[in-house]
């Protein structure tokens, strides 16, 4: 069979796609993944042959203004009560859609160009590729979308969260012969069931995978060699929440993504841990200009804690991990994985807003975030609940069943 992938950025975009595309491709099926020019080195890098899909504008590169400055602290379960939203706030999500339809209408062309001579018989796309969906109507094969850990199925190629499609969009749709109202066939979940927002969505549940780039360096920590989240041999019973070899401090991992760092309340916090003897493993931007440890789900394995901004790849890797996590999110999806995952008992969580303002405020947030950082340490229960929902992850079934499933609707 042939299965084209498509997404339209790097980074957790295509490595959501990535242990999928592995397994058809060890089934025996016909793999490629159609993306703009500049995310060709990454989809080879990833072992994956690519394939063109259009150029984006420059001014796509980054996210809108108002998406960039979304303020306060947004409820907890938003994407099932939209109502609660308020007007600034529908803005920003309206911004965001507008954003990747207009990624769709510059990806659509290549991608359905290339769709027609190459004829596949099933398009997967990441769930904001909207691209992928037009390109499966206009062949009339089965899209699927790849969801990449949110606690919820973002639907901002609509007007409203559950309403019609953006016009940009419909527009978009009729112009290749598909009806907008056209969804994909289903929804791949890597996100553990305790975690998830209830949808109407169609949604089959396919157990995270951390992504191992064949390029990438084996992280070394001070303790010695770490091994990916499974082990070197993908053992079940592995148990990444242990001391490292031999006498050592606590161990805690720092991942930051966004390239400006941490703000002060957070880096605050991190001092307060190392003056109490606790090792911070950096990565990102959190390295403050240190050599970054490695991939998360390398440098987690003897660390007894994580903080991270919430994004759904930091968020699925630490519960595969068993770790206990300290999220402090900026966006409204960061703060909803957050909130979830405070929820389950395997975290704390606080949305970044609260952490600016002045100087003193940012001293009283960071000795609150350190609190909650020694809560994680000292307090069993947090163990207990992560190691729970690494159970629930692992539980899922992996990407090779989804292959069988969706080799059988295609």
């Amino acid at each position: 069979m042939r299965v084209l992938f498509t997404t339209w950025a790097p980074g957790g975009h295509l490595v959501a796609l990535v242990p999928l595309a592995r397994a058809f491709l060890a089934a025996g099926h016909q793999v490629r993944v159609a993306v703009p020019g500049g995310c060709a080195a990454a989809v080879a890098r990833a072992g994956l042959m690519p394939v063109p899909a259009g150029v984006l504008p420059r001014a796509l590169g980054t996210p809108p203004a108002v998406a960039r400055r979304w303020r306060g602290i947004w409820p907890a379960d938003w994407p099932v009560r939209p109502g609660v939203l308020g007007p600034e706030q529908r803005g920003a999500l309206r911004a965001l859609g507008d954003r990747r339809v207009a990624i769709a209408e510059a990806m659509a062309q290549g991608l359905v160009a290339y769709a027609r001579c190459w004829q596949p018989e099933l398009v997967v796309h990441d769930a904001s590729t909207y691209a992928g969906t037009v390109a499966a109507a206009a062949l009339g094969v089965p899209a699927v979308g790849q969801l990449w850990g949110s606690a919820a199925l973002l639907r901002l190629d609509r007007q409203r969260l559950d309403g019609p499609p953006l016009p940009g969009y419909a527009r978009l749709m009729r112009r290749y012969g598909a009806d907008p109202a056209r969804e994909p066939e289903l929804w791949l979940d890597p996100c553990p069931p305790s975690l998830a927002l209830p949808s109407p969505e169609r949604r089959l549940p396919v157990r995270f995978v951390p992504y191992e780039s064949p390029y990438e360096t084996p992280y070394e920590s001070p303790h010695g060699a770490c091994e990916g989240a499974y082990g070197a041999a993908g053992d079940p019973s592995y148990d990444p929440v242990r001391p490292g070899p031999g006498p050592g401090p606590t161990r805690i991992c720092a991942a930051w993504e966004d390239p400006a760092g941490p703000p002060e309340a957070v880096r605050a916090a991190l001092r307060a841990a190392e003056a109490r003897g606790v090792e911070v493993v950096r990565l990102g931007s959190a390295a403050e200009g240190r050599p970054p440890a490695g991939p998360l789900h390398r440098a987690l394995p003897g660390c007894r804690a994580v903080l991270h901004q919430g994004g759904g790849a930091a968020v699925l890797v630490a519960a595969a991990a068993g770790v206990p996590q300290l999220i402090v999110a900026p966006r409204p999806e960061q703060q909803l994985n957050g909130a979830r995952v405070a929820l389950t008992g395997a975290g704390a969580y606080s949305p970044a807003d609260v952490l600016g303002g002045s100087p003193r405020t940012a001293r009283a947030a960071g000795a609150q975030l350190a609190r909650d950082l020694f809560a994680l340490l000292e307090q069993p229960s947090y163990v207990v609940a992560a190691r729970a929902l690494r159970e629930e992850a692992r539980s899922m079934p992996g990407p090779e069943a989804a292959v069988v499933r969706l080799t059988a609707r295609a």
